[in-house]
């Protein structure tokens, strides 16, 4: 099995999420907890909706984008999908697509998969090119397969 998740994966899914909900988390309680009289520029009614409608929005894009991303390695028979928690074993015949958005050196990766395993029908990994072009060099096979659901 050979990694082809970024290291940066980590990072987008576990680190940002967890400082970014809890520092705006924590401001929104305090701006709501406030009293007018102590900090009365923090405090309007304005500000506070505006401010918890910028906290909800940016949460549920968060959910949507990077809580979505997996950790995925790839081996000559079958592949591994994780979120840090558990782990599942998942075969190429059931990949129904490949979708590959190019970021530069990064690669944001969707599999659609025939039917809803664990993790749903789509598993979102971001790859380095790097690590996911020295695994397609070394495994033509898979290569050939996953080309042809390419989309």
């Amino acid at each position: 099995m050979q990694r082809v998740s970024s290291n940066l994966t980590v990072f987008f899914k576990l680190f940002l999420p967890t400082v970014w909900i809890v520092f705006f988390g924590v401001f929104t309680l305090a701006i709501f907890l406030t009293e007018n009289t102590q900090i009365p520029f923090l405090t309007s009614n304005i500000f506070r909706f505006s401010f918890l409608a910028f906290y909800l929005f940016f949460l549920s894009l968060i959910y949507l984008t990077l809580l979505q991303l997996k950790r995925v390695e790839l081996g000559p028979d079958h592949y591994h999908v994780s979120n840090y928690f558990k782990t599942y074993r998942l075969y190429y015949h059931d990949i129904a697509s490949v979708n590959i958005i190019p970021l530069g050196r990064l690669k944001i990766i969707t599999f659609t998969l025939k039917s809803k395993s664990s993790f749903g029908r789509k598993i979102h990994f971001l790859t380095s090119s790097f690590l996911w072009n020295h695994f397609m060099d070394h495994h033509p096979h898979v290569a050939a397969h996953l080309k042809t659901l390419q989309s």
